[in-house]
């Protein structure tokens, strides 16, 4: 993990360590999208339960099924989700962008794949420019493999209790629509989180945080 000019990025191999399959990434985006609490995306109701046909989730009250795909810009694909937040690190590492023929190559996907995941992602930043409305979710979470798989060398560089090895990432969700913004932040400090908020959710909404003093 490297930080430069305030921005802290992974490499490939950190990647790869923390996501080295589909179950891995099923996780993380459950974490990332219902670790406050689960709900059912069509209903918004809590009375949710997993199926053992994993990782599907069944709705208790529409008794419609879900995973965590639904209503985001992985639905209706069969391309693993672990190859489609590799496709995210490659847009946001490469400077000049990234093409579908070298996507497909990198995926080990056909290109009419890889465009269609291309065009999905880059819908979804152009939607992420519309400030968020009416109640908005905040949170916040630490991204990063486990400091006890590190080589030993590395560990000892990192003071006992710090979380220095990991990235902060800012997670903004409105609720009735499900659109989410999230970003690599520098701190989790009210100076760095009240920016935030107010540069993505429109004046007079509702915002819905924990108790963490850097939204006080």
């Amino acid at each position: 993990m490297d930080t430069q000019n305030g921005e802290t990025t992974i490499s490939t191999f950190e990647f790869f360590e923390m996501f080295p399959n589909e179950d891995a990434a099923i996780d993380y985006l459950e974490e990332v999208r219902w670790g406050e609490g689960l709900y059912c995306p069509h209903c918004d109701s809590e009375r949710v339960t997993r199926l053992k046909a994993h990782p599907y989730w069944m709705c208790r009250d529409c008794r419609k099924k879900f995973t965590v795909r639904t209503d985001t810009v992985f639905a209706r694909s069969h391309v693993p989700l672990h190859k489609w937040l590799y496709a995210m690190y490659l847009l946001e590492t490469s400077r000049k962008g990234i093409s579908s023929i070298y996507l497909s190559k990198q995926l080990g996907v056909r290109q009419a794949t890889a465009w269609f995941m291309l065009h999905r992602l880059r819908e979804a930043c152009d939607v992420e420019a519309i400030p968020l409305s009416g109640t908005v979710e905040v949170d916040e979470t630490w991204v990063g493999g486990s400091k006890k798989n590190m080589h030993y060398d590395r560990k000892l560089k990192i003071p006992p209790g710090s979380l220095g090895h990991k990235t902060v990432v800012f997670g903004l969700r409105e609720r009735e629509s499900g659109r989410v913004i999230a970003h690599p932040i520098p701190d989790t400090t009210a100076r760095t989180l009240s920016p935030e908020i107010l540069r993505n959710v429109k004046r007079g909404s509702t915002v819905y945080s924990d108790d963490h003093g850097g939204y006080n």
